[in-house]
């Protein structure tokens, strides 16, 4: 839980804390895989969902990869597009083609105009469907990538880490742009390759091997599930303290980043301020939700009522402090924040101008009250009567219901003499005579 303290003041209202409190994950995921045999082989799909299964958490995982599909090829897969048009999906996690993204011609001309393309399909069908690219990684040992004619080809890489640098340029480029997640699994096998002699690569310097695979499920499972993979017992058949490793380096490259990776992009955050006048406080909703669903909110106010307005405004019954509680949701993901208000009303003696007739009086005085325009009524009047010795003689309570008002006190009973009438912290003088 994070705390944020904010302490200034504004006339009749003190923000004392707010707490803003973290999302939950949901417990039951629909995930769909839209890549080629990257994420095919060892059948990574089932991996992220025994390890989902591991958390106790279900995970129902489909996959469409055929070998070599980019994701322009995707945007016309019959298989992939009738997935799509399920509009089931939490998540769709987008693989594209290893060679692509490192050549400048398909990266621009291909790779993100489809991207930008199958993200729209996507959230024609669930506007709640969130998208993570699945970054991959560069070959063991680096070289030129071409396509099948050698009309373009990428730079000649010098080894992994070069080709690995690309990867991950071009997979955040895009992912910024268009603000979806990343799964950096490239750059969490670039940490195990640097500093380790671990192979993850299958003989072909390409495809991944088990290792690779289960590099790469942890990644992506932290960033489905925003959690940690560190200590689940699933581990595809590694022993126990490589698979230990393995989810240390996805947990490491995936929190210690989190702005890098758009972690928490679809996270709404909940912010309001407020403003009070006499009783009557005026919410302006601040929240922010980078999705294109709406999303809705609900207010506790404080004092036991409530809203689903986006900006309430609320009357209190009685001056007070109240923590008021805020909760924005997007997609079934909330965000709550809590801060305490402080209800003021103006000062009477302040804000109300009052005076007699008749003064010098005898059956009953009347007292004339005239308020200004911030004054809230109904005011409740506490009037106070004192002898010419301090002592107290006669107590009226009574409502002011209108700017311009007045209320009879009957003072027949008193002696005549001189009194001192009292209301709020102005005191006027009062003759009786008979």
């Amino acid at each position: 839980m994070k705390f944020r303290v904010i302490q200034y003041l504004i006339p009749f209202l003190i923000f004392t804390i707010s707490i803003r409190y973290p999302l939950k994950a949901q417990d039951t995921l629909h995930v769909l895989f839209l890549g080629n045999s990257y994420t095919a082989v060892n059948n990574l799909p089932l991996m992220v969902k025994n390890m989902a299964a591991a958390a106790g958490i279900t995970i129902n995982a489909v996959q469409n990869a055929p070998g070599g599909h980019t994701i322009e090829n995707h945007l016309s897969n019959t298989n992939t597009l009738d997935k799509i048009r399920l509009g089931i999906w939490d998540y769709v996690v987008i693989q594209e083609q290893s060679q692509i993204p490192t050549i400048d011609h398909y990266r621009y001309n291909s790779m993100y105009p489809s991207l930008i393309r199958l993200k729209d399909s996507i959230l024609a069908y669930n506007s709640c469907t969130k998208i993570i690219t699945y970054m991959t990684w560069g070959r063991r040992f680096g070289g030129q990538q071409c396509d099948g004619s050698g009309t373009y080809c990428s730079p000649d890489f010098r080894d992994f880490n070069h080709m690995q640098d690309s990867l991950r340029s071009a997979y955040m480029q895009i992912s910024d742009s268009i603000n979806v997640q990343c799964a950096p699994v490239g750059v969490a096998w670039q940490q195990v390759i640097n500093d380790t002699t671990l192979i993850l690569h299958q003989g072909d310097n390409s495809h991944p091997n088990l290792n690779g695979s289960y590099l790469a499920a942890c990644t992506l499972y932290s960033c489905i599930l925003k959690q940690k993979t560190t200590g689940l017992s699933y581990t595809a058949g590694l022993p126990t303290s490589l698979a230990l490793y393995f989810q240390t380096i996805a947990d490491q490259t995936v929190f210690s980043n989190n702005d890098d990776w758009n972690l928490t992009i679809y996270q709404p955050i909940a912010d309001f301020t407020t403003n009070i006048t006499g009783n009557v406080a005026t919410f302006s909703n601040e929240s922010v939700s980078y999705t294109s669903h709406m999303p809705t909110y609900r207010w506790h106010l404080g004092d036991g009522d409530s809203s689903m307005l986006q900006n309430p405004v609320h009357t209190y019954q009685d001056s007070g402090t109240y923590m008021v509680r805020l909760i924005t949701s997007t997609c079934s993901i909330h965000d709550t924040i809590l801060k305490s208000i402080r209800v003021v009303p103006p000062s009477i003696d302040t804000q109300l101008q009052w005076s007699f007739f008749p003064n010098p009086a005898s059956e009953y005085v009347e007292v004339m009250f005239q308020s200004n325009s911030n004054i809230v009524l109904p005011q409740t009047i506490e009037l106070k009567i004192f002898n010419i010795h301090g002592q107290f003689v006669q107590y009226e309570k009574q409502e002011l219901f209108t700017a311009t008002s007045s209320i009879r006190i009957h003072i027949r009973h008193l002696p005549a003499g001189l009194y001192f009438v009292r209301i709020g912290n102005k005191t006027q003088k009062l003759l009786i005579a008979r």
